[in-house]
């Protein structure tokens, strides 16, 4: 069954607000740390290591 471009778009973006609400309550959930350091690359960018 084809689906126009604005049902796909309504439904990745449904898709990925449930996936962050679902992120962040199970960080809410569980406690967790972030060490930050400097940067490590040339360039001055940030590098996020989990």
């Amino acid at each position: 069954m084809p689906l126009s471009s604005n049902t796909v778009g309504r439904r990745t973006s449904k898709i990925s607000v449930d996936i962050e609400i679902q992120l962040v309550e199970s960080r809410k959930q569980k406690k967790f740390s972030v060490q930050m350091d400097g940067p490590t690359l040339r360039d001055s960018e940030a590098v996020l290591i989990t």
